[in-house]
């Protein structure tokens, strides 16, 4: 086995390859915990990343929101299986059999079926969340209630709000009190003015700062939260461990009931549990999450239970999402030791026509192309200030599943067909879309 130590010059190296600035990684393996850093916080300022700055973990924070909201339900005053509109009788929905069907069970599954990226700026204030809710009638109702799973951040809004409602107080308030605090998590904060005083990464685009956060206070609960990697590894020990500096927020069996898989979900993912999502390296079986905030501030969190292992990857730009999975594959080999991941061998191309054209979702979509008897992908983000990656060469590895031609070892979509064997809608990033999506509300 390696030592962690010689973790260092992969990370350094793969920054400067990646393009990313600043980056930190926590490890904990064999009860130890590990932080490494490399380069600088901003381009602007050129301050060292060191173990106490903060960094947006993105849909990491997704874990925390559930955590909430299992503490409600242990408190006897949630039942994840009834309908939020009974916790929130003015609950607008812009499909009324949806509004007296969606639970809370739905929102942390990713499985609401309405429209799951939204921009809703709603300002700082404490009403943030409720003025954002408030919106929810004009998304789309794309699956009904259970069908599918398609990543939901509006379904983590929706869940922070009956949170909030529930608990009588906002969101950032009940997160900080029954899980930041008892679990000595004293460096994670939601706010500006929290994060404006203390060591903070800055986002960066095309090399340059970003002057922006990417998020605004009504995605706290999507995405919101700054920590270190210290206080992320606090996170992961309470889930591996159960280790808590103060009275535990949940027990041990709502623990495990969070990272039993619930249902199957869309790749790049398997299987999702109540918030935390599962994928597999071999063999071996992943609980995790992670976060891209705009692509200015991309991070990893992944945890091996049953080896009590964990490795978090905070970066500051767009580049962070190749450096994270180089940094987690290596620690996963040369820590963990597990085998590498070997790519899959290319399946005869199928006839074409089957395949090609447009899925949407919202303001996300996969293009499918024909070029000359040669399968192209590319993932469009119709979103101002969001740049869509390129187009890749796309092979068959397994079935209707697909996977860059440069690199085979993991699938990247998965078309999925109706009752009459048509290829209707595809599985990318999480999201389910549909073949020229057509969608109500």
């Amino acid at each position: 086995m390696s030592d962690v130590q010689e973790l260092r010059a992969l990370l350094d190296e793969g920054a400067r390859e990646a393009e990313v600035p600043g980056a930190v990684v926590g490890v904990l393996h064999d009860g130890r915990e590990s932080v490494l850093t490399t380069g600088v916080s901003s381009v602007d300022t050129g301050l060292a990343v060191d173990a106490g700055t903060l960094f947006m973990i993105g849909s990491t924070s997704k874990t925390f929101a559930a955590a909430a909201m299992l503490a409600l339900v242990e408190d006897g005053l949630l039942d994840l299986d009834k309908p939020v509109v009974e916790y929130l009788p003015g609950l607008p929905l812009a499909d009324p059999v949806a509004r007296e069907a969606v639970t809370s069970r739905h929102l942390l599954t990713h499985s609401a079926g309405f429209l799951g990226d939204v921009d809703l700026d709603t300002g700082w204030g404490d009403d943030a969340l409720a003025q954002a809710v408030e919106q929810f009638g004009d998304l789309p109702q794309i699956f009904p209630p259970g069908e599918v799973f398609s990543y939901c951040n509006a379904g983590f809004q929706l869940a922070g709000r009956v949170v909030e409602v529930v608990a009588g107080k906002p969101f950032e308030d009940v997160v900080r009190t029954r899980l930041l605090e008892p679990l000595g998590m004293t460096e994670s904060y939601y706010l500006p003015w929290e994060v404006l005083t203390r060591p903070h990464a800055v986002g960066h685009a095309e090399g340059a700062v970003a002057h922006t956060v990417g998020l605004t206070r009504a995605d706290s609960a999507s995405g919101g939260l700054w920590s270190t990697a210290a206080d992320q590894l606090k996170w992961a020990r309470f889930f591996l461990t159960g280790e808590s500096e103060g009275e535990a927020p949940l027990s041990a069996a709502t623990r495990d009931l969070m990272r039993t898989p619930q249902r199957r979900a869309a790749l790049r993912f398997e299987e999702v549990g109540l918030s935390w999502l599962h994928t597999s390296h071999g063999a071996a079986r992943l609980v995790r999450h992670g976060g891209n905030v705009s692509n200015l501030q991309l991070s990893e969190f992944v945890t091996l239970p049953e080896e009590n292992f964990a490795v978090t990857v905070l970066t500051n730009s767009a580049g962070g999402a190749a450096l994270g999975r180089k940094v987690v594959d290596w620690c996963l080999e040369n820590l963990v030791g597990l085998p590498p991941i070997e790519g899959a061998q290319a399946l005869p191309m199928p006839e074409l026509g089957e395949y090609t054209g447009r899925y949407e979702t919202g303001h996300l979509a996969f293009e499918i192309t024909d070029r000359d008897g040669a399968l192209w992908a590319q993932m469009v983000a119709d979103v101002e200030g969001f740049p869509s990656p390129p187009p890749f060469e796309a092979v068959f590895v397994a079935g209707d599943a697909i996977a860059p031609a440069a690199d085979t070892r993991a699938p990247t979509a998965r078309f999925l067909r109706n009752e009459h064997g048509e290829v209707t809608s595809v599985e990318f990033g999480g999201r389910t879309a549909r073949r020229r999506a057509t969608v109500t509300g």
